[in-house]
């Protein structure tokens, strides 16, 4: 008797309590999975976990982490396999091994990863990689195995409050999102792209993007420097004549001085014949066999990312400037005078890419994969 009453009280006090408790258990769901969300001492850490299976899709995470608005530049790269004459011609940190041979040879063979900064998504929303906390660059890029994985990052979409602390060792609190392979196939990546990024364990994002989510700084963190590669890559296409090819180098290396770097030239010889042009901290690879020539520049992008963005900038118009005044003198008509790929943050078509042909050969399938998922979860 005493039970019936209580639940004609209760209905009648509440008539609304089913639609009501289930509001409630919804608002409180949040900060229960934040407060039970497990920590990860780095990206590698919490991307082990995932290609172990050990946490579910949509799962709050932590992980401690070096936010950064610079990720892997989105095209393919065209570099000579060496830095120079000796191992004393890259900027940044030095690759150290056990072995001091394959110390050199690591230090020698490899190069900062090319990195660049996305275009806002949109709706105050930014796209941002996760790196460990304790590095100081972005990644490497090498022929040698093992140094292109030697900085391991997870990919992540921000709302602007959690850009406040990008370079600041930090622990940042989110969602685990998997890349669903129909994003991948709408922007022009073949399914077999999907199943390697799925083998390989490179189909997570960390979703920072709600309000919920956030970033909090290690107790007296602050911003130290960290190193990435500046990159521009570039076409040469003549529709008539012939441009003497001493004349772009001998501009590049006049290029090179004015800018207060001391310019040295080598000739590959065998099959592939390719001429690079290069100084401590800067190089140039010109394809004899294609008309491509690529530049890469190592850059402090933690604290004095203007200098150099600045410095490179004005490297890649004055190499535009030498290659139509080569062709001027050389009687050659240009088709593409202004062919030089060197920023991808100026222009709301910087993805126009993803829906070519060569979309295959996108560096960054995922990040773009990020970038559809939000706009498909805010239609």
């Amino acid at each position: 008797m005493n039970k019936a009453i209580g639940n004609f009280l209760t209905e009648q006090l509440y008539p609304d309590l089913k639609n009501w408790l289930p509001s409630l258990y919804k608002k409180m769901e949040t900060p229960i999975r934040k407060l039970n969300a497990p920590t990860y001492h780095s990206p590698k850490e919490l991307l082990d976990a995932l290609k172990a299976n050990q946490i579910k899709p949509n799962s709050w995470v932590t992980l401690e982490c070096k936010p950064s608005l610079f990720g892997p530049y989105l095209r393919d790269h065209f570099l000579a396999p060496i830095i120079g004459s000796n191992s004393n011609m890259r900027l940044g940190p030095r690759i150290v091994a056990d072995d001091p041979i394959m110390a050199i040879m690591g230090q020698t063979w490899s190069h900062l990863k090319p990195v660049g900064i996305y275009p806002p998504i949109g709706d105050d929303l930014y796209q941002t990689c996760l790196y460990p906390q304790d590095s100081s660059a972005c990644g490497m890029i090498s022929l040698i195995p093992g140094i292109s994985k030697m900085v391991e990052y997870i990919p992540a979409i921000s709302n602007s409050q959690n850009l406040t602390f990008c370079g600041v060792s930090c622990n940042a609190r989110g969602i685990i999102r998997q890349v669903d392979p129909k994003l991948l196939i709408e922007a022009g990546i073949p399914i077999e792209k999907y199943e390697e990024l799925r083998q390989s364990g490179d189909i997570w994002f960390l979703d920072l993007s709600s309000e919920e989510s956030e970033i909090e700084p290690h107790y007296q963190a602050t911003t130290l420097e960290m190193w990435g590669g500046l990159y521009a890559s570039g076409r040469i296409e003549i529709r008539d004549g012939q441009l003497n090819g001493k004349h772009i180098i001998l501009g590049m290396c006049e290029l090179y001085r004015q800018h207060g770097f001391e310019p040295h030239t080598s000739i590959g010889e065998g099959k592939v014949k390719n001429t690079l042009i290069y100084s401590k901290g800067i190089r140039t690879t010109i394809s004899h066999d294609e008309p491509c020539y690529s530049i890469h520049m190592d850059a402090e992008i933690g604290l004095q990312y203007g200098e150099y963005k600045r410095k490179f900038d004005s490297i890649c118009e004055g190499n535009l400037k030498n290659i139509i005044d080569a062709a001027r003198d050389d009687s050659v008509d240009l088709a593409n005078p202004n062919d030089l790929d060197f920023s991808y943050t100026d222009s709301t078509n910087a993805y126009s890419i993803l829906k070519s042909l060569g979309s295959e050969h996108i560096a960054d399938p995922v990040g773009i994969a990020i970038r559809d998922w939000h706009r498909k979860r805010g239609n």
